[in-house]
């Protein structure tokens, strides 16, 4: 009877609104070099946002033109803040020089340009509550 329920709930959109999921268009433009990778990163928490392994899912995909598209499918509703780089030369790290800047073109949602510090995950947030396409131009 339970799952006869459940599956009444389903077929009739009345389930609960936390198990529907939206699809996500990444454009990552601005490429200037078509060698090496884009290296994408989705944080889904403020305290995780930045820190390597803390991602919520990571994607990779090589270079072959000046724009890269990710498409990332069945996402729970919820905000999400992306942190890009361009891996140009495929050592699966983005290369910073002394002071800690990026060698490397990198950029974030929301196309946020960081000034003095990195940015927090507020200042990257998207709000994925729709299907939706994200532009990012790289910074160089």
């Amino acid at each position: 009877m339970k799952h006869l329920f459940l599956l009444l709930l389903s077929v009739f959109g009345l389930g609960s609104p936390d198990t529907e999921t939206v699809d996500l268009e990444i454009v990552v433009t601005n490429i200037k070099t078509q060698k090496g990778s884009i290296e994408l990163g989705v944080f889904n928490k403020p305290k995780s946002f930045l820190k390597k392994g803390k991602e919520y899912k990571v994607y990779s995909q090589k270079v072959s033109s000046d724009t890269v598209i990710f498409h990332l499918k069945d996402y729970k509703k919820n905000d999400y803040a992306i942190s890009i780089y361009h891996d140009i030369n495929s050592d699966n790290e983005c290369n910073l020089n002394f002071l800690g800047i990026p060698v490397e073109p990198y950029g974030f949602s929301r196309n946020f340009k960081p000034k003095l510090s990195k940015p927090s995950f507020n200042d990257c947030k998207i709000d994925a509550f729709e299907d939706k396409s994200v532009n990012i131009a790289l910074i160089h």
